[in-house]
């Protein structure tokens, strides 16, 4: 176990399905995707409604970086590359001789660059949602989905990203005393990071908006089981000089939520789907690509309808229990925990490679390696609230754009006077006669004050 020296904040995120690759990347030196393929997720949250895109408003990803590759998914000039930093602490351990255990040793921190290592590609997915992705999958065409290369549009597509590594890999050892067959024994590689590197991170970039690099949004897909104070002194001076932040809540269900997102002053996220997303409109079968907005270019090999989410009907105590639904995982708030809002964190697709790490084909390559079985993917389906983060974040430059002098307060209050509400209750991700249930129950203590929904938080934006 951690000693008191360095608490595990770690991606908040539960992988759920794979998929990769295939031509030529023909998107190299597109701006931005705003001209891309719409998803279901940003459906969910009436991103379709606005015209707002993000324009002239920073976003700050503290996370595990960026793949090395990562211009291979994403418009390179919609990434600061030069702003791009990572904080990284040393930290050993060494196991114990006579117990299972091990002790740890804290050393100096060192800056690095914002390119991401082996263990994760964590903040490559969570930057997907933000910015859109370039995309072709040969797990799609294998399944009779033969589509070619596309843009996939990010809920903020011309915000400026910049990626900030507070998320490191570090090597846990073997440990040979350890006779409880729920410990790994064996040497592993994790990825974490200590309250130090959190709170450089977002030192940084409160320096960078004080430098005139704003309006500034901090996206934080990560979390622990306390607020450190260096980590809290970090956010107050941050959110004091104009920076809004957005954190999970946590993937720790009834456990209650992490730290920062239980935090009152930062705006906290819970993981919401939507019933039945991956059956088909005709209810017929299970649905691959049910993600992804058709927009009429695709009849066949694409379903009609597909991606397209059924507007709620609203009722005096919320939304109808068979439109969202708050996942098992998704952390509830317990007493002085403030959970405030939810927002797609359900089977969401974006870039994130298999293992090990980053030895891949890219998705633009004549190669098939991944359906061989001999190259990981480069696309899955991931769940968390590490991923419903990035859409607050993004719904929270949209707002920024409109009125660059909104101040924290003003975003959340206007996010959550906004939200539908979601109502106690019971829903999952595919109807039962398409072949599969998968039921979710949640309480009222799940849904902090429901699904975002960003127009009507732009039109409330002074």
């Amino acid at each position: 176990m951690p000693s008191k020296y360095v608490k595990w904040i770690i991606p908040l995120t539960m992988l759920c399905l794979a998929a990769p690759a295939g031509a030529q990347n023909i998107f190299r030196g597109m701006p931005s995707t705003a001209d891309g393929y719409s998803t279901y997720d940003a459906d969910m949250i009436n991103v379709e409604n606005v015209s707002q895109t993000g324009a002239g408003v920073y976003v700050a990803v503290l996370d595990t970086g960026l793949a090395p590759n990562w211009k291979d998914y994403f418009p390179a000039a919609r990434v600061a590359e030069k702003l791009g930093k990572g904080f990284v602490q040393s930290v050993s351990f060494k196991a114990h001789k006579d117990d299972c255990g091990f002790g740890i040793t804290v050393g100096g921190m060192r800056e690095t660059t914002f390119v991401g290592s082996r263990g994760s590609e964590h903040g490559t997915h969570v930057t997907s949602t933000i910015l859109g992705f370039f995309y072709r999958s040969n797990f799609d065409a294998v399944q009779g989905f033969t589509i070619p290369p596309i843009m996939v549009r990010g809920i903020a597509p011309n915000v400026t990203v910049i990626p900030v590594k507070v998320l490191a890999d570090y090597q846990v050892p073997q440990l040979p005393k350890c006779d409880d067959p729920d410990i790994s024994t064996a040497s592993q590689l994790v990825v974490f990071g200590t309250d130090a590197m959190v709170a450089a991170g977002i030192n940084y970039v409160t320096d960078l908006a004080i430098a005139g690099y704003r309006p500034m949004v901090i996206n934080m897909s990560l979390g622990g089981g306390a607020l450190d104070p260096v980590e809290q002194a970090a956010i107050d001076r941050a959110i004091a000089n104009g920076v809004v932040i957005v954190a999970s809540a946590g993937n720790s269900g009834n456990a209650g939520m992490g730290y920062p997102g239980a935090y009152a002053p930062v705006i906290s996220v819970a993981a919401a789907g939507w019933n039945n997303a991956w059956v088909d409109p005709a209810v017929t079968q299970i649905y691959r690509m049910f993600w992804l907005q058709n927009g009429g270019d695709f009849v066949p090999p694409l379903f009609a309808g597909g991606g397209d989410v059924p507007e709620p009907t609203p009722t005096a105590s919320g939304i109808l229990n068979n439109a969202a639904y708050i996942a098992n995982f998704s952390s509830r708030e317990l007493a002085g925990q403030q959970l405030d809002v939810a927002a797609p964190g359900v089977w969401v697709r974006g870039p994130f490679a298999g293992f090990p790490g980053y030895s891949h084909l890219p998705w633009w390559s004549s190669g098939i390696g991944d359906l061989m079985g001999r190259n990981p993917g480069n696309f899955y389906y991931v769940s968390g609230t590490s991923m419903a983060a990035p859409h607050v974040t993004a719904a929270a430059a949209l707002m920024l754009e409109k009125n660059p002098s909104l101040s924290q307060a003003q975003v959340e209050s206007i996010l959550k006077s906004t939200a539908l509400s979601i109502p106690a209750g019971f829903g999952g991700d595919f109807q039962i006669t398409a072949g599969f249930s998968n039921i979710q129950v949640w309480g009222t203590d799940a849904t902090g004050s429901g699904l975002i929904q960003v127009d009507a938080a732009i039109a409330a934006t002074p």
